[in-house]
């Protein structure tokens, strides 16, 4: 049996934890936030394929993220789940690797950044994406290098064969390519099989055919953005592009 002092320690001892502030989750220092920002500034290339939706607001339209990136990794799954309004929200895939984005911006909150940079013509939006799991600036260079590169993804591998850099130059496929420069043209596929066959590893990809929608201004109706070009199936035999279709 519990007695009057053992109860009063209790209680002394909840109302300590009810009455200790929340501590705030850390925030980047004013000297790692310029840091961060003197990153972002210029022209930079897209490492990774954006997906984001096109919302209409008070202010008009503008983009909400899907991509969310932290130190340790990249996903789109979670955002993807969240409920779509029909009316106020359409999903954009306009934006894969190798496209120059700039006029980067930053918002810093807590652990995590919001990113917001534009895409250059013919692909001139604005993008959302957000970072988080951000505590240094160690932890937002390492999301930063999984998002954007300061060169065309083809120049940073002069050792590859010319064909191949000037085909990403354009954003085209050719045989002979492996996952990873495949990869910067068409970026994550919207499903991917692998099996072996004569001992030899298959893996087929189907990349994505159509950019969605975006919205129109003042609008409850959406713009499709048309066909992405990309072939229907690209097949990498012992990690090499063979099949192009």
């Amino acid at each position: 049996m519990i007695s009057d002092k053992q109860h009063l320690c209790i209680g002394m001892a909840l109302l300590c934890v009810l009455c200790t502030p929340l501590t705030a989750r850390p925030e980047l220092s004013k000297k790692d936030q310029d840091a961060a920002n003197k990153m972002i500034a210029g022209t930079l290339y897209l490492r990774l394929d954006v997906p984001l939706k096109s919302v209409q607001g008070v202010w008009g339209i503008g983009p909400k993220a899907v991509l969310v990136v932290s130190p340790t990794g990249h996903d789109t799954a979670r955002r993807l789940a969240l409920p779509m309004n029909s009316k106020k929200e359409r999903m954009n895939w306009e934006f894969f690797p190798n496209y120059a984005v700039r006029y980067g911006k930053l918002t810093f909150a807590e652990d995590f950044v919001d990113v917001s940079i534009e895409g250059v013509k013919p692909h001139n939006e604005e993008i959302a994406i957000l970072f988080i799991d951000i505590e240094t600036l160690d932890d937002y260079i390492k999301a930063f290098n999984q998002t954007f590169s300061r060169v065309p993804l083809q120049d940073e591998h002069p050792e590859w064969p010319a064909e191949v850099r000037k085909a990403i130059a354009v954003h085209k496929v050719v045989v002979g390519m492996t996952k990873e420069q495949a990869f910067d043209v068409v970026g994550t596929p919207l499903d991917i099989k692998t099996e072996i066959v004569n001992g030899v590893e298959v893996e087929t990809w189907h990349p994505r055919q159509n950019m969605g929608q975006s919205l129109r201004e003042w609008s409850d109706t959406g713009d499709e953005l048309g066909a992405t070009g990309f072939p229907v199936l690209l097949k990498f035999i012992g990690g090499k592009l063979q099949v192009i279709e």
